[in-house]
């Protein structure tokens, strides 16, 4: 027994109907998935840049020993980076600075915005950066969860726990 035309065409709409739902169902799980490699990639770029950052550091010590950048600016402008890494994790790309305690406490580490860099001349050197964002991350690096405390610098052992950081706000 063949259905009428107008019959055909209902079932037709119905079973692209289905699809379609199926196929936004299978759209919204694969979205999931997708934002978590967006953001491990982003987590890997944040990683990547900051070492640059310590890298440059490095090569403005060799260019004037026993000295440490006063800035970041200062990197890129003594040719120790090749551009200015924005940080990844933030809409504006400012990274925090870490800076190595002056005087007896020579394993203290301070966290501060890498504007106030010439103003904490006198309480430490840049030795590294860190992210600026609060967002917490998906990996787990050196025991910390959250990107303002992943500090990459100087001398620092990736296989260890993250030590404690100092947050200055004013100097």
């Amino acid at each position: 027994m063949r259905l009428p035309l107008g019959d055909r065409r209902g079932a037709m709409l119905i079973v692209v109907m289905i699809g379609v739902v199926v196929l936004g169902i299978l759209l919204l799980r694969a979205r999931g998935a997708w934002e978590y490699e967006c953001q491990r990639d982003l987590e890997e770029e944040l990683l990547f840049r900051a070492r640059q950052y310590v890298q440059g550091i490095r090569l403005f010590q060799k260019k004037h020993p026993g000295t440490f950048p006063e800035s970041l600016d200062i990197l890129y402008k003594e040719r120790c980076l090749r551009r200015k890494y924005p940080d990844p994790m933030t809409e504006k790309g400012e990274w925090d600075i870490v800076l190595q305690a002056r005087g007896g406490g020579a394993k203290k580490l301070l966290l501060a915005p890498a504007a106030l860099a010439p103003k904490l001349a006198d309480r430490g050197v840049i030795i590294g950066v860190c992210s600026s964002s609060p967002d917490t991350g998906y990996l787990e690096y050196r025991g910390k969860k959250k990107y303002n405390e992943w500090a990459v610098y100087l001398g620092d052992n990736p296989r260890e726990e993250m030590p404690e950081l100092e947050v200055l706000t004013v100097p």
